[in-house]
């Protein structure tokens, strides 16, 4: 029963609370990803301030990388770097940032700073796309 002065929520408000998410204001259901992920058994992704501060290493260190040996057009690659919203974006530049070390440095010295970057993304990526790539053809 129900009583004016009554300052517990109903039991039904918990299972609201349970499934409404009021900071957006939407339902907090999980994505098709998750529940496909979470089936096959594949590991809980990391917690969001994990996230992020990994996050901010890999873009400091991909930055001091093209710093390291400035060159003409590092400029437009560093502000792509800063303007990543997330890791799957710095993900996506790594192609970008190995071209522009190897015609600052070389292959093999670009390579070994690329392998060192990409070992930092190591439990944020799935592990099929941290495999190497199966072609050895040269890059610059």
């Amino acid at each position: 029963m129900f009583t004016c002065g009554r300052k517990e929520p109903p039991p039904s408000a918990h299972l609201f609370n349970k499934f409404w998410d009021i900071a957006t204001m939407r339902l907090a259901k999980p994505s098709l990803r998750d529940s496909f992920f979470g089936w096959l058994g594949v590991p809980a992704a990391p917690q969001d301030q994990d996230v992020r501060v990994r996050q901010r290493e890999i873009r400091e260190r991909m930055v001091s990388e093209l710093m390291d040996h400035p060159q003409v057009g590092a400029n437009r690659l560093i502000a792509r770097i800063h303007a990543a919203q997330d890791i799957e974006e710095l993900w996506y530049h790594r192609p970008e940032l190995m071209m522009a070390l190897c015609r600052a440095r070389g292959e093999s010295d670009a390579a070994a700073a690329l392998s060192e970057i990409t070992e930092l993304f190591d439990g944020l990526m799935p592990a099929s796309m941290m495999r190497p790539s199966p072609r050895k053809e040269r890059l610059c």
